[in-house]
């Protein structure tokens, strides 16, 4: 059993993301992420140890502004130096999709994503995990960061390596909802202010 688990977590962590890198394909790339997350979702609900409630968990809203005030500034600086031309972009020269972006992307991206990277990972494999928090929460980080190979290029990968630990906190000391609400700002915030192509 714990073989099998081990494979699965290889799979679906590892391997596909691999794959998913030189294929290439945005819409290849979320039909994974849905595959992926109904099957997270199955195994998940076959769990008797899980308690679906645990889920419902208020969110911090006091830490929720504070993840804001700061992604804000840090996303204002990181995106002055990368390329001042990306400001706004979006918002100004396509308003109707930046307002979908907004509505859409927290419901059909980040929901999914939490699930499998936070519920489902800590869940599915904390057999296997290391008892260690610091190299649960690295291991979490890195395969979360990894995963956003699929869009060939270092930004993404960099962005997601800082805000992984903030969406592992969020999730572990905090609640489910906290740490979806948390990265939807963090990608609202992304999308506004430009980096936006970066994730696609």
């Amino acid at each position: 059993m714990a073989n099998s688990i081990k494979i699965e977590f290889f799979l679906i962590f590892i391997f596909l993301p691999i794959i998913l890198l030189f294929i290439s394909d945005t819409k290849l790339i979320f039909t994974t992420l849905y595959i992926v997350f109904f099957f997270s979702l199955c195994k998940i609900k076959k769990d008797k140890n899980f308690n679906f409630s645990r889920l419902k968990n208020k969110p911090d809203w006091k830490f929720i502004f504070l993840y804001f005030l700061i992604f804000s500034l840090l996303g204002f600086f990181y995106t002055f130096f990368v390329d001042k031309s990306l400001f706004f972009v979006l918002p100004k020269e396509s308003p109707k999709v930046w307002l979908l972006v907004i509505i859409l992307y927290p419901i059909f991206s980040v929901i999914p994503q939490e699930f499998i990277y936070r519920v489902f990972f800590f869940q599915r494999y904390k057999n296997i995990l290391s008892k260690n928090l610091f190299i649960k929460y690295f291991i979490n980080s890195l395969v979360f960061s990894y995963a956003h190979i699929v869009f060939q290029n270092y930004h993404a990968l960099i962005i997601t390596a800082l805000v992984s630990p903030i969406f592992y906190y969020s999730y572990k000391r905090k609640s489910f909802l906290t740490c979806i609400l948390v990265h939807s700002i963090g990608g609202i915030i992304i999308f506004t202010y430009g980096l936006g192509k970066f994730f696609i």
